[in-house]
Order: C-alpha cells, then sequence, then structure tokens
C-alpha cells in the first residue's frame, strides 16, 4: 500500500470488464519495462523518455499553449491513464499547480510503482491524488478542472468521443486539454503500401515480396477498408488515427486545437482549449 492519498472510483471487479485492461493490469509483463522501477533504477525509465522525446514534446506544449492561447498550466488538473505516474514530476515542475489527481486503473503501477517514481523526484505529498479509476467516468463535478493531460493515453480509448465528451465535461470554459504521445499515421500511405503489396503479389515472387514488404502478409484485394489499414492492436487497444480524424474528433466538442510533430519522431501531441 501507500501513504499518498487514494481515491477509488472504480472497483477490481469493474476494471476486469474495461476493454484491454488484461495486458496492463498484468504485474508480470510490467517486470519487461523502462518503467519498471521497484528495482530502483530509474536511468531505464529516463533513456527511454531520452529516446522517445515524450518529455520534449511535454515542454512544447508548454510553448505552444503560452505562444498561441497566452495560457501557463496552472491550478487543478487530472494525468490521465497516468501509468506509472512518470509524468507527474513534469507537470508539478511546469506551472503553479494546486493539485494535481492522477488516475489509472492498474493497481500496481498507479499504487506501487508511480509512489516509488513520486518519492525518487521529491514530489510533494499534499499536491497529489492517486485515483484508482476509469477514464470514462470522472468522478468528479462539472467545470471542476483547469487542465487534463493524456501521455501515450488517448489512443488507448476505444471509444473516444465518449472520452472527449467526459472531459469536456469536467473542464472549466477555457480549461486546457494536453494531448501528447499519439501514433503519427498517415492514410494515404497505408493505402498506397497495400495497393502496391496487392500488385507485387501479382508480378512478383513469394520471397521478394517477403524482403520488400515484411510486415505485410497477403493482400488479396487492392482496395482495404479504413480499418484493415490501420487495425487496432487486439491486446495492447492501440488505435491508429490520421490527423484529420484527430482534427475532427476535437471540433466536434468545440475544442480550439492546435497540432505539432517534430520532425523525425514517430509521435503527434495536441494542445486543446475548451470554449
Amino acid at each position: 500500500m501507500t501513504d499518498w492519498e487514494v481515491q477509488y472510483w472504480v472497483q477490481d471487479e469493474e476494471v476486469k470488464d474495461i476493454s484491454y485492461s488484461g495486458y496492463w493490469t498484468d504485474e508480470e509483463n510490467e517486470k519487461q519495462k523502462p518503467f519498471y522501477v521497484l528495482d530502483d533504477n530509474f536511468s531505464k525509465a529516463e533513456e527511454y523518455l531520452k529516446s522517445t522525446g515524450l518529455a520534449r514534446d511535454f515542454k512544447n506544449c508548454l510553448k505552444v499553449l503560452k505562444n498561441n492561447f497566452g495560457k501557463n498550466l496552472e491550478g487543478v488538473g487530472m494525468d490521465l491513464a497516468a501509468g506509472n505516474l512518470w509524468a507527474v514530476p513534469l507537470i508539478l515542475d511546469s506551472g503553479n499547480i494546486d493539485k494535481l489527481y492522477c488516475l489509472e486503473y492498474s493497481r500496481h503501477r498507479l499504487l506501487k510503482i508511480g509512489p516509488r517514481f513520486l518519492d525518487h523526484y521529491n514530489v510533494p505529498k499534499d499536491k497529489i491524488v492517486l485515483v484508482h479509476g476509469n477514464f470514462y467516468e470522472l468522478r468528479l463535478p462539472d467545470h471542476s478542472l483547469d487542465f487534463l493531460i493524456l501521455v501515450q493515453a488517448f489512443h488507448h480509448s476505444h471509444q473516444p468521443e465518449k472520452l472527449l465528451a467526459e472531459m469536456k465535461r469536467v473542464l472549466k470554459r477555457d480549461g486546457i486539454i494536453l494531448i501528447i504521445g499519439e501514433h503519427a499515421v498517415y492514410l494515404w500511405k497505408g493505402y498506397l503500401k497495400y495497393a502496391l503489396k496487392y500488385l507485387a503479389g501479382k508480378f512478383f515472387s513469394k520471397n521478394l515480396q517477403q524482403r520488400v514488404f515484411p510486415e505485410i502478409g497477403d493482400v488479396k484485394k487492392m482496395i482495404l477498408k479504413r480499418d484493415e489499414i490501420y487495425p487496432p492492436d487486439p491486446v495492447l487497444g492501440d488505435h491508429y488515427y490520421a490527423l484529420g480524424e484527430y482534427r475532427s474528433l476535437f471540433w466536434k466538442f468545440d475544442f480550439e486545437t492546435l497540432h505539432f510533430k517534430e520532425f523525425g519522431s514517430p509521435f503527434r501531441s495536441f494542445v486543446l482549449k475548451s470554449k
């Protein structure tokens, strides 16, 4: 257990019914990941953050927020699908944060690994509330939060409109959402790659096809449906959205939206402001 403030918004039996929870609540799987710091080896996590650019992208979001909306990260907010809580020190260092809710449905991530991160980076206990919960059901009053942050989290939602509606509900007017670490995919590239593989199947040997398109199996038709190009991961729950699809989702909920992607990065990020 932990001596940090903890709130329980979901029961363990309910977590089992959440899509993709089997993988993310498996503590044995966690031991192979860079954020597993129960061995006190924090260098793995720091190297991962450096190599992926996630910390850099978070800081870039803050610059976009200031330069385009004239706002800083401040007040009361929530880190949604907070995982092992590695982002919490960055968030608290970014502005005048009064309180940060850290919501996660994986018990071992939230209550065992997460507090180790918080202790290691000297996070003050009076600013943090650990929440065992589901990001589709935020048990807070309407318009009660100044900001929400999702790092490598939004694409795990199989009901993005439901998630956005709930985030919109709890945000104050002019509230901020930072969405970081989303897969940068391009539908036209996907369609083109599969079309070429289909044509290759007509003219090239199986061996040559495998060398040119090692990640694609046999393609039986030239034009595929959208979800056949980028299907969701059935275990991890990763979903793949093109930039236009993200923008359509955000505009539907009346968010002002800014987007950026570092050259060469596999991720894109968004800064949203509620109206």
